[in-house]
């Protein structure tokens, strides 16, 4: 598979924040999508219910959070980096009559708690934001007891991009998909045992039987000038003039195709766990 929107012979720039954002939430919305049988399937492996105690790590604006508070009655504590998203997510359980999350800002690879804290924990797709990945997983094991749950939905590059493509494509997000492979290694390498995979690359059973399919993003003018005088200063005028069309690009294939999937991997953490 070939990547449209992409020189590697070029020396790409970072992209615009915003743009990089845009691009982020068109892959990510594309779980949210999933709605409520992903939320549902999480809190069934996650033993959620009133009594348990439950970390949401990665929760941008409390989405999953909220639903497994408000429906099962855990009790849950969101995890961001972002102070901006945990505000936003404190402002939606707030407008949520009876929901009481607790929330945090912290880096998702140095979790601010003891060891065996949570009876269960829950990665969202944006721990592959995170600076070390694979430590993001293992601290989601670190701070469950054990023998309790520890689940992820990662994003996981299909078999259809070639090693070479990968790397331009994560620069562009700002999130580092794995082979599911590489995903599965991680929980193991965290003290995670009987794991279990689920595809939910095409956003589960709903999603495939009503054939829905992602909205194309578009760039808003403002976004467009930005990549064009960034493009300009790092570059000069003829990347001005692709840039523009490069970025709009990525989007669009993002939003079409499955080279990036997601995988809902879940797991027990081993008594006898050496992770630290």
């Amino acid at each position: 598979m070939s990547t449209p929107g992409f020189d590697r012979t070029a020396s790409p720039s970072p992209p615009v924040p915003s743009v990089l954002r845009h691009a982020q939430g068109v892959l990510l919305g594309r779980w949210r999508a999933m709605g409520e049988d992903l939320f549902r399937e999480v809190a069934t492996l996650a033993r959620a219910r009133v009594g348990v105690e439950i970390l949401v790590s990665g929760c941008k604006d409390g989405v999953t959070a909220v639903w497994l508070a408000a429906r099962t009655g855990a009790a849950v504590t969101g995890l961001d980096p972002d102070a901006a998203r945990i505000a936003r997510a404190e402002a939606r359980a707030r407008a949520t009559a009876g929901v009481a999350p607790s929330y945090e800002v912290a880096p998702l690879d140095d979790l601010p708690h003891e060891n065996g804290v949570f009876d269960a924990a829950f990665g969202e797709p944006s721990i592959a934001s995170a600076r070390r990945p694979a430590r993001a997983v293992a601290e989601l094991a670190r701070v469950t007891k054990p023998m309790g749950h520890v689940l992820t939905l990662v994003p996981t590059w299909s078999s259809d991009v070639s090693a070479n493509e990968r790397e331009p494509i994560a620069e562009r997000l700002g999130l580092r998909p794995y082979l599911l492979v590489e995903w599965k290694q991680m929980m193991r390498d965290a003290g995670v045992v009987e794991v279990v995979v689920q595809d939910w690359s095409d956003g589960g059973p709903g999603a495939r039987a009503s054939g829905n399919q992602p909205a194309v993003p578009q760039l808003t003018w403002l976004q467009k000038t930005h990549i064009a005088a960034r493009a300009l200063r790092r570059r000069g005028l003829r990347a001005a003039r692709t840039s523009v069309r490069r970025e709009a690009e990525l989007l669009q294939e993002l939003a079409r195709t499955r080279a990036i999937g997601f995988h809902l991997i879940s797991g027990v953490k081993w008594p006898h766990s050496r992770v630290t």
